[in-house]
Formats: structure tokens, sequence, C-alpha cells
């Protein structure tokens, strides 16, 4: 996969959830795979009293004796980009966004400062339900609910403070699942205020004026195995971010 001028993560999507999530007779048979798209995962404790875990919730949209799922707040983003977390008796931790949002919403922009990608959205709400519970995020990792043949997932960021950009090309024998993208913006407000413009192959698909935004949405359909594309990205009066989510198999 030929990258240009990339900062970029690249993991593993791990199938392995499908089958502890359709196939055991443990709480973890009731996890909503219906509703999921992408998601992190890690199994956190031997056990897990549920009740220990309420106060990390932001809300609480189902309980049972085996397993309570909420969304736990995410500091400075809408209330509709908080993860939803399950979390079982039996020690899974699970975060996922519904199977109708972009993969994007895993671009973590309020905790990205620059320099390699270390984490994501749906990392951070695990952590945080981990550490409520006293539990471990040792071995978290990624699954698609919508693409259980994806095996590898990367994502690849650029930040500018003028212009810059990068080129992708996906080999032809891939099978590309979903190319998904964020824009993040934060430039000055006021009288004169600043913006921030980002483009596929030359075609604008996302652009911000003053203040700090971002904006999720998807490439599927727009993106050809074997053509080079170019994202660029630019910023005027402050620091435009642009993220792609590409997940596939080799």
């Amino acid at each position: 996969m030929g990258i240009r001028n990339k900062i970029l993560m690249c993991v593993a999507l791990f199938g392995i959830l499908f089958l502890l999530f359709t196939g055991s007779a443990s709480a973890a048979v009731d996890f909503p795979a219906d509703e999921a798209g992408i998601s992190a995962y890690v199994k956190a404790k031997e056990s897990i009293n549920l009740n220990s875990v309420k106060p990390v919730f932001e809300t609480i949209e189902r309980k049972t004796d085996d397993y309570i799922i909420g969304t736990v707040l995410m500091d400075y983003h809408a209330e509709e980009e908080y993860p939803h977390v399950y979390v079982s008796t039996d020690g899974w931790v699970v975060a996922y966004y519904p199977n109708d949002r972009s993969s994007g919403w895993l671009l973590p922009w309020y905790y990205y400062t620059g320099g390699p990608i270390s984490t994501t959205t749906l990392r951070k709400a695990v952590g945080k339900v981990c550490t409520q519970i006293g539990g471990t995020t040792t071995g978290l990792k990624y699954y698609d609910f919508r693409y259980p043949d994806a095996t590898k997932m990367m994502i690849i960021v650029e930040s500018t403070t003028g212009t810059n950009f990068f080129k992708v090309t996906i080999p032809t024998n891939f099978t590309t699942y979903r190319v998904d993208w964020s824009h993040y913006a934060s430039v000055a407000g006021g009288y004169y205020p600043g913006n921030s413009k980002a483009n596929l192959d030359g075609v604008q698909f996302s652009s911000f004026g003053g203040g700090a935004n971002w904006e999720y949405g998807s490439f599927l359909g727009q993106f050809e195995n074997g053509i080079e594309h170019k994202i660029d990205i630019s910023a005027y009066k402050g620091t435009g971010r642009v993220g792609l989510v590409l997940e596939y198999e080799e």
C-alpha cells in the first residue's frame, strides 16, 4: 500500500471477537452484534461486578444480570460521539460505534497532538472503564462487525498549518471493505476567521470556518484498487488535520 507523508497506525482486525460473541454460551452471547460497527475489545478481568462500572457511564441503555451497555463520555465531544460500551460479568469490555457510523469516528482528535498515533476514541473509552473497575487494557484488539473477513486496519493522518497531502494506492490484490475519513480543524474565529479544507483527488469533501470542528464520512465506492489517490489538507490561521481509516484483507 503506497503512502506518502504519512503518520500511521496499522493493526490487525481479529475475527475471534465474532466467535466469542456468537458461538459461546457465556454472557457475551447477548452482545448486540447486529447493532455494532467498528469496535475495540479486551478481556479486562476474570469477572466484573456490574455495579462497580455504573459510575463511568454517561447513560445506561441496558442492564441484565450478565451485562451492562451504556455510553462513556469523551471530553470535548458531542454526546453522539460518545462510544457505546458493553461490559459483561465474565470480564469482557467492548467499546463500539453503531454500524451506520463511519470508522473515522475512531480518530482521536482531542487526544492527538501530532506525531505517531498512539490511541483511538474506542481505546480511550475502554481505558476509562478499565480504570473504573481496576481492569487491564493489555491485549486490546479491534474488530468490525460489519466485515468479518477484514483482517487489517490502517489509520493515516496528515496535519498542517498551511498545506500538505499524502497519496494512497491500494494494491489490486487487496479486498477493501472500508475507506472512511475524518477532518479536524482548529482555526481562528472572529471578524476575519480562518478556514480548513480537505480534498480527494482535487474535489473538496469537507471544509470548516473559524473555531474547532470535526466531521466524519466515507469514501465507499470512490477508492479504486491500483489507482493512486491524493488527499490534501489546508489550514489558514490554525491547524487542519485529515485522517483515513482503511479496513482490508490482503
